[in-house]
């Protein structure tokens, strides 16, 4: 049932004015802003997406989102107080109640988040957590905007704005929270809220819909909904940028503290001889592209860099590819050619190529004998920095799809 249908049949409220369609219109309008709006593809819901979370990553989001849950029945009760109809604000009440846990307050939603922070995520102390500055505005400028004076826009602001969206948003967390192997029996809070929350959103439309006379509506609901998503990717971008900090931090650390990182390195750490153990990293094998080779990891004690070995059989290439890291390619043995973006650089023993980052290249083996050669990358410095996927590696159907990668 629709929303206009639902508030058509719902006993004791005023009908809506004589041009009905044209505000069914208009919320399908609402509606269509919400979803376009670029909070849904802001970097941090896109880790989320793609599992590119550590659960390091994810203990950092979620115990800064322990400030908005823990606060949500606050929203609630803003809007309760400013709106005039005794139904609505029964339905919303009903809404607290809910969140409140009914008559099991140890049910309560927040107390369930918290039991995930503790249980799932090694938050022993959750009243001990920093909250930091952008966390503390956005649970603020939440409460002042759901404490709007007009009862308009603090309905559309927690309708279409907050509990609308919260099936889809959450869904796409929990995708990142099973790739990062938290078990789904202790996803209870978001499967709750997927389940639950779209109930919540219709009440709040109805309760919305019943000032569509009014003159300007559709603007002030438009305004009061871009304000709530604003506000939340603004928060989203804001802890995407901790995560940045807080993955690379440790090595501005080391670095800062100026202390040599080869104490307590084996020799075999710092140094590898031809014909040492290599530990086997990555091999593919495609006929019809020509693709053939090897890749093993020299296991030398790098902070940043990461040094392979690369091998290719005569007349066969590496993958047509690209990622976030930068690889110095210095040629061992064979001849051939290194594809960079749309150049061709011909190579042969002793002959060093750089590839900058994220630029399609190929190596092409073009002799009649194996080609070997050592790539050394920054790779483990951008595992850390990048937070989606470092790698980046694909196979693709033939190279012009490659290229339109």
């Amino acid at each position: 049932m629709s929303v206009i249908e639902a508030f058509r049949r719902t006993p004791g409220l005023a009908p809506l004015p004589d041009h009905g369609e044209s505000i069914e219109h208009q919320l399908a309008a609402l509606h269509a802003l919400q979803h376009e709006h670029p909070m849904w593809s802001c970097r941090l819901l896109t880790a989320f997406a793609q599992g590119a979370l550590s659960r390091d990553d994810i203990r950092h989001v979620f115990s800064q989102y322990h400030c908005y849950t823990s606060s949500f029945t606050r929203f609630i009760a803003a809007v309760m107080a400013s709106c005039d109809n005794d139904l609505f604000r029964a339905q919303l009440a009903q809404n607290l109640w809910e969140e409140g846990g009914g008559c099991e307050p140890a049910r309560r939603h927040a107390q369930i988040f918290r039991n995930f922070l503790r249980d799932s995520l090694g938050i022993a102390d959750v009243a001990q957590i920093a909250y930091a500055p952008h966390t503390r505005h956005f649970v603020r400028e939440y409460l002042a905007q759901s404490q709007s004076a007009d009862p308009v826009a603090s309905a559309a602001f927690l309708a279409i704005g907050t509990e609308g969206i919260v099936s889809r948003m959450y869904t796409m967390m929990r995708t990142g929270l099973v790739r990062a192997g938290i078990a789904e029996s202790e996803l209870e809070f978001f499967d709750i809220h997927i389940a639950c929350d779209d109930d919540h959103a219709v009440t709040l439309e109805n309760m919305m819909m019943s000032y569509a006379g009014q003159p300007g509506w559709f603007d002030t609901c438009a305004a009061a909904m871009r304000r709530a998503l604003d506000l939340r990717m603004e928060f989203f971008d804001s802890v995407f940028e901790d995560l940045q900090r807080a993955r690379i931090h440790p090595i501005v650390l080391r670095m800062q503290a100026r202390e040599s990182l080869a104490h307590g390195r084996r020799d075999a750490e710092l140094c590898h001889r031809p014909g040492g153990a290599t530990i086997a990293m990555y091999d593919n094998e495609v006929a019809r592209l020509n693709i053939k080779f090897t890749v093993e990891r020299l296991p030398l004690a790098a902070e940043v860099l990461d040094p392979r070995m690369v091998r290719i059989p005569p007349g066969k290439f590496n993958e047509k590819h690209k990622h976030a890291h930068e690889t110095l390619i210095h040629i061992l043995e064979g001849s051939g050619q290194v594809l960079i973006d749309d150049r061709v650089l011909p190579v042969g023993p002793g002959d060093s190529i750089l590839v900058p980052r994220w630029a399609m290249h190929q190596t092409q083996n073009l002799g009649s004998t194996a080609m070997r050669f050592l790539a050394v990358t920054d790779f483990r410095l951008s595992q850390r920095a990048l937070v989606g996927d470092a790698t980046d590696y694909r196979m693709n159907a033939d190279i012009d799809a490659s290229r339109r990668h």
